[in-house]
């Protein structure tokens, strides 16, 4: 599971991952039980507190790209519900974190690239320094 809290680090919904690549969302309840749907729900970036006050970060594709990112010590986050879902209010959620520099790494394929096109257009129509980074020597639907 993936959590995607607020800016102050409460808990909006999950997204889970099923092996070998199947996903859904889920929003708690308040009962300690979860309602398998997004109704209602604000849609946020991953790890959406823990980029206050990173200056520069990776916009990825997945969570399990993110995380990778951050294990090697390179802030970084992606969108709910993986590509073709770049939703504008993303870029005002990073520059409320501080974010004024994203690198944009897609997927080598071409969902992946034709979102990431659409990641850094939305970045760049608000203002923020945006780079797309393609892995050079990536094989095909090889990603972060």
């Amino acid at each position: 599971t993936y959590d995607y809290q607020d800016e102050d680090g409460r808990l909006l919904f999950q997204a889970v991952r099923f092996v070998p690549k199947g996903f859904s969302q889920r929003r708690p309840d308040g009962t300690g039980n979860w309602i398998h749907n997004l109704h209602g729900v604000r849609r946020v970036v991953y790890r959406l507190p823990e980029l206050l006050g990173q200056k520069a970060i990776l916009f990825v594709e997945g969570e399990k790209d993110a995380d990778a990112a951050w294990k090697i010590g390179i802030p970084a986050t992606t969108g709910p519900m993986g590509s073709g879902k770049w939703d504008p209010s993303f870029a005002g959620q990073l520059q409320k974190q501080g974010v004024v520099r994203v690198a944009v790494i897609p997927d080598n394929d071409a969902p992946g690239k034709a979102h990431g096109y659409a990641v850094a257009a939305g970045l760049y129509s608000a203002g923020i320094d945006v780079r797309i980074v393609p892995l050079p020597d990536a094989k095909d639907k090889v990603d972060l």
